[in-house]
């Protein structure tokens, strides 16, 4: 017990092997709680199968590459090599590492470890999605299941911020494509009132939107979580702007043909105000209007019926079952969605402590709310994620796929040969999500595209249960539908 009442040690450089253990420091935790220290206790947990190496820095490598060149078969020695390179930010040459520490030792799940955190780095969002899915189907313990999914989740942001900076790079030819006039995507409502605890709603009335619209077999949903990164980059949402050319300039972004933005106020006699429209990207004119005002209390009253105005004045003609599935409520109780909306806001920010707590206290209010349910599991994967230090995710990760034992590990040499042959050291192969201009793959290291399969009409939040954020089953699935032209 010795190491864990040092507190006010700096980060882990001891070896846990059972010689040292009181040696054995981790760095001061933010808050005295189980996620904080939980990556600390797994690399503890982890001395049954070995040592957990020492911290390596940039400097050290020369004197690791000299070594790893008399000694190409040895894992320990390619791995440490991997650790000095990841740390430099010399990517490539760590995945190369990484790779021949795997053709050594394809079971190797802290080489795999790395390996997907070095991807990440490298933008090849794919291949890391495959290392982590690949990890989780080790079938580990729920700690190490919880960390791999928050690194999924954290991996979905990172890959929807990568694609909004590219969507902004070739703004100008995304303007001169035409949109698909079925695919749709919805803004943040804009809160004009005063009372500042409603103002969360503004990104929970645009969820509740972008749900019921997904019942609609006609259209095509943009992802709230896509649109907000985007957003965020153009730091268009710190503002509030809803004029139509801010609509028509992130539709065409996303690819979607219809911006539907809106704002929402309290009006005389304690009631709830909600106007909203559809703009055309093509042209920022206004295609539809809808309105609606009653109580507070009649929140999901009020939403429905501008919805259901949009629809009509659209043009779209709905099915009974499209139209019982958008009366359908996500919660009975307004208080208890309140508290989800302030989670998606925290959730945004990227304060996934904080996003916990407010869909815990969602769901502790609703247990049947099954939103505030999922969420709260994904944002505290999340938090288990951003908590550790790379070093000793890593090595949580590899201590807990090892010990489980179950993994189907590729063929001796498969995975590992694949890495050091096929990708060149110093050449990224980058994979992201599609892009609206349908660009094909370039050379090396100029980012190409992915052609990835469209589904059919409305099959994007059926395939997630919802279109809120990505929860932590499913969150290893990016789904992004875009029209080529």
């Amino acid at each position: 017990m010795t190491a864990l009442t040092n507190v006010e040690a700096q980060p882990v450089t001891a070896r846990c092997d059972g010689t040292d253990l009181a040696s054995l420091t981790f760095p001061k935790p933010k808050s005295m709680t189980l996620q904080r220290w939980l990556p600390a206790l797994l690399v503890c947990a982890a001395c049954g199968r070995g040592a957990v190496p020492a911290a390596v820095t940039p400097a050290d490598i020369p004197a690791l590459e000299a070594q790893a060149a008399r000694r190409p078969e040895n894992v320990d020695a390619q791995l440490k090599l991997a650790r000095a390179y990841y740390a430099a930010r010399r990517y490539p040459e760590a995945r190369s590492a990484l790779g021949r520490a795997l053709s050594a030792d394809p079971r190797n799940a802290e080489a795999e470890a790395y390996l997907g955190l070095t991807f990440e780095e490298l933008a090849q969002f794919d291949s890391a999605r495959a290392v982590y899915t690949r990890l989780l189907g080790s079938k580990p313990n729920r700690s190490v299941q919880r960390l791999l999914n928050g690194r999924l989740l954290l991996l979905t942001r990172r890959e929807l911020q990568y694609a909004a900076r590219q969507a902004i790079a070739r703004e100008a030819s995304l303007s001169a494509t035409t949109p698909d006039p079925n695919t749709v995507a919805v803004m943040p409502f804009r809160y004009v009132g005063r009372d500042s605890t409603l103002r969360p709603l503004e990104r929970g009335l645009a969820a509740l939107v972008v749900t019921d619209l997904s019942r609609v077999r006609r259209l095509r949903l943009v992802e709230r979580e896509r649109l907000q990164i985007l957003l965020d980059e153009l730091k268009l949402a710190e503002g509030g702007r809803v004029d139509p050319a801010t609509g028509a300039r992130s539709g065409r972004l996303v690819g979607a043909g219809g911006m539907v933005q809106g704002q929402f106020q309290e009006v005389p006699t304690q009631s709830l105000r909600i106007d909203a429209t559809v703009v055309r990207s093509t042209d920022a004119q206004i295609s539809a209007a809808g309105s609606g005002a009653d109580r507070l209390q009649a929140l999901f009253d009020i939403e429905k019926a501008v919805v259901f105005q949009l629809l009509d004045r659209l043009g779209i003609t709905l099915t009974p079952a499209e139209r019982q599935a958008i009366s359908e409520r996500p919660t009975r109780d307004l208080q208890a969605y309140l508290l989800y909306s302030r989670g998606l806001e925290a959730q945004d920010r990227g304060d996934f402590a904080a996003a916990a707590r407010s869909f815990q206290a969602a769901a502790r209010i609703d247990p049947s709310f099954q939103q505030a349910n999922q969420q709260a599991a994904a944002s505290q994967d999340a938090e288990t994620a951003t908590s550790a230090p790379v070093t000793e995710v890593a090595s949580t990760l590899g201590a807990g796929a090892e010990a489980s034992g179950a993994a189907d590990a590729p063929s001796p040499g498969t995975l590992g040969d694949a890495l050091t042959s096929a990708v060149p050291s110093g050449a990224d192969k980058i994979n992201t999500v599609p892009d609206p201009t349908g660009a094909k793959p370039g050379p090396a290291g100029t980012a190409p595209k992915l052609d990835l399969p469209v589904p059919a009409p409305n099959k994007l939040c059926e395939s997630t249960g919802s279109c809120g954020p990505p929860h932590a089953a499913l969150i290893g699935t990016l789904i992004i539908i875009i029209r080529r032209p």
